[in-house]
């Protein structure tokens, strides 16, 4: 039993290391581009034939338009590529085409980093079941480059599309109903439920449908939800970098170094900041995130805070009525997520976790 913790333990870590460097970087670019060129810099460029029709990076605007669409797009891929990470640790080279390509739906169907989780390890022992089947002689060079990554992305992403995807649109749908209906009553539930959402999954679909819940009473002229939305995104990876910390020593080198990272995406409401330990350790990481988010929602929304602008973070505080108990909401809530899992983290194996084995991604094919 302590062996096969182990190893799901270690075929999990080996998809947070690949996807670290790729949401520091989509998170530092987009907190430059929403630093240099304003909150709504994504919506500063009208799409055209395509996104970059009307594009002139040789202007302030167009030039950190294009930086955050990077960002942008770095994330997008985040999922995927952690996906593909810990199918390939379980599989090997044949996971990590089904894995970029399921893990991918997974964060467009809004399943996120825990959809993707799941679905790697479905990938993975698909792959390896594949592995040994017996096939004719002139086939076998075939089965790495042809097989095995069109039949997996089928089977698997079918299990996802068909078994997941449609009960959880349902779900989320229902979910969505809920929170809206919540409206009438104090402002302080609403404001510490949508806030406790959006520190749930950090960009999966409980999150997801938070945020359209809240865009949706903004829509009809009622902003409280939509502050609540914006600190419930802010406070986790604040909350984070705090605990980091306070607790430097159960901090391994490179998770310390994500969760200083983690501060500007924090401050950006770019709450993927703290996707690396959220997967790597959900149990403490959530729970914290979802009493912190919680408790600075209901403050925030309480206290009678508002936002008309849906995205931004630190950058639409001043447009926000009472702005400043917006950031005495963030500082509580942070402080809370920040000494919970301060307190109840587990000290990182420094040598475990920063000695990075280097893998071989050199295709060997041979075609007979």
């Amino acid at each position: 039993m302590a062996k096969q913790k182990f190893e799901i333990k270690k075929h999990v870590m080996t998809g947070i290391s690949y996807m670290i460097p790729i949401v520091v970087c989509g998170g530092i670019l987009s907190a430059l581009a929403k630093g240099f060129g304003g909150y709504d810099i994504g919506s500063a460029i009208e799409a055209g034939a395509t996104p970059f029709t009307n594009l002139n990076p040789f202007t302030w605007l167009g030039f950190w338009w294009g930086v955050n669409k990077l960002g942008s797009i770095a994330m997008d891929f985040a999922v995927a590529v952690m996906t593909a990470g810990v199918a390939y640790s379980i599989a090997g080279r044949p996971g990590i085409v089904p894995g970029i390509v399921i893990g991918y739906c997974s964060s467009q169907s809004k399943a996120g980093f825990l959809g993707g989780l799941l679905m790697a390890f479905i990938i993975g022992g698909f792959v390896n079941w594949m592995k040994k089947w017996k096939m004719p002689k002139w086939c076998e060079g075939l089965k790495p480059v042809m097989f095995i990554p069109v039949l997996s992305t089928l089977v698997c992403g079918m299990i996802f599309l068909c078994v997941f995807s449609i009960p959880l649109a349902y779900v989320m749908n229902v979910f969505q109903q809920w929170i809206i209906s919540l409206n009438g009553r104090a402002k302080a539930v609403i404001g510490g439920v949508i806030g406790a959402c959006m520190g749930f999954d950090l960009g999966g679909p409980v999150n997801k449908t938070a945020s359209m819940a809240a865009n949706a009473l903004g829509a009809d002229g009622i902003y409280g939800p939509m502050a609540a939305k914006i600190i419930g995104g802010m406070t986790p990876p604040i909350g984070i970098f705090i605990a980091a910390l306070i607790k430097r020593k159960s901090f391994s080198k490179v998770e310390f170094d994500t969760a200083k990272t983690a501060f500007p995406m924090g401050l950006c409401f770019i709450t993927e900041g703290v996707l690396p330990f959220a997967a790597a350790d959900p149990i403490r990481v959530i729970p914290s995130c979802m009493i912190g988010s919680a408790v600075a929602g209901a403050i925030a929304v309480g206290m009678g805070c508002e936002s008309a602008a849906g995205h931004g973070g630190i950058f639409v505080v001043p447009m926000m009525k009472n702005p400043m108990w917006f950031l005495i909401a963030l500082l509580i809530g942070s402080l809370i997520t920040g000494i919970i899992y301060a307190a109840i983290k587990r000290p990182s194996q420094e040598g475990t976790d920063d000695k990075e084995e280097e893998q071989d991604f050199d295709l060997d094919i041979q075609i007979q």
